[in-house]
């Protein structure tokens, strides 16, 4: 689409602009972008201020050309969103200004703003009573004002000095304040010290004030890349606060050492099948009769195996030193491997 945009902008700079929107909304969707993405790429395409409305989910954003957000009331030009419950997008030009070229665009940025957010919406529908999307989205939001985010607070109850932000995969757990993110996260905010419902695989961020909970949400986002699927060997849940130390090496797991760290454990895990629970067992357990007891295998079987891994990687994983390496390199490894 951004090819033929290009195309056509040398033959009809009109219709050229209008495809450039098309596939600037496009992109969006398939990026899994949110509310506030949508109304910002409205209104920067069109050159003034956007917004939303959805008394149904009490969403109202609103961004100034500029990318700046500034919550408002509708203004302008208007298009449903539903039928007949009062949600709209807008654009803050009127129609019929005197320019038809600008009022075309307009017309297709406006439709494309309402199709989009449109889908947005039914992707982070509410699934149970006390679910709402649009206001966990603000909370974990960076680039909320404190008053957006206190009034969402107030929207969804939330009491308390200090709250969590759970980030997980799969199954929404009923009952709780749900927001499905890019990826299809699963984002949730609670009091701290009242845990709800979790899904399987998840992440807890630590307990902050409400101005810094899209801090809470960035650490539990990244502390999720080392949980494992409930069926791989692993943690399928991570507090934040507990693994601070190893989310600092998500910055550098692309690095030279690391790659070459991690291509290692891969090596190991490609010759023994039974590596990848060894590896786990002997990085997280006290000492090798622990993790032979949680292997269910004789003490003497494992050290058989850490004698072939050592041999395989080069160094031992028993000692103190191998040990720390090689909890590093499986943290690395998770985190190269899970892209949230």
């Amino acid at each position: 689409m951004r090819e033929l945009a290009g195309r056509v902008s040398s033959l009809d700079p009109d219709a050229g602009a209008a495809l450039h929107a098309i596939a600037y909304f496009d992109a969006l969707v398939e990026s899994r972008a949110g509310l506030e993405a949508v109304v910002r790429a409205a209104a920067v395409l069109a050159g003034c201020a956007a917004g939303l409305r959805d008394p149904a989910r009490r969403a109202v954003v609103r961004v100034l050309p500029d990318g700046r957000r500034e919550d408002g009331e509708p203004t302008g030009t208007r298009a449903p969103l539903h039928d007949d419950d009062g949600a709209v997008v807008w654009l803050e030009r009127p129609a019929g200004a005197g320019d038809p070229a600008r009022d075309a665009l307009d017309a297709v940025i406006l439709e494309r703003m309402a199709a989009t957010a449109r889908i947005v919406l039914d992707r982070t529908r509410p699934l149970g009573r006390r679910e709402d999307p649009a206001a966990v989205e603000l909370l974990v939001d960076p680039g909320a004002a404190p008053e957006v985010r206190r009034a969402a607070a107030r929207r969804l109850a939330l009491v308390g000095d200090a709250f969590v932000v759970t980030v997980g995969t799969g199954a929404p757990p009923a009952g709780s304040w749900v927001a499905v993110r890019p990826g299809d996260l699963v984002v949730t905010v609670e009091a701290a010290g009242t845990p709800g419902p979790r899904p399987a695989r998840h992440a807890v961020g630590p307990a902050v004030g409400l101005d810094d909970l899209p801090l809470s949400h960035e650490l539990a986002r990244l502390a999720l890349r080392l949980t494992t699927a409930p069926d791989e060997p692993g943690p399928t849940s991570v507090d934040a606060a507990e693994v601070t130390g190893l989310l600092a090496l998500a910055d550098g797991c692309d690095s030279g050492a690391a790659s070459i760290e991690v291509a290692a454990i891969e090596r190991v895990v490609a010759r023994f099948g039974w590596a990848p629970t060894t590896l786990f067992a002997v990085a997280a357990d006290p000492s090798l009769r622990a993790a032979a007891t949680r292997l269910h295998v004789h003490h003497s079987t494992l050290q058989e195996r850490v004698d072939q891994i050592g041999h395989a990687l080069g160094w031992s994983v028993v000692t103190p030193a191998g040990r720390t390496r090689l909890a590093i390199a499986l943290a690395l490894r998770l985190l190269r491997a899970n892209r949230w």
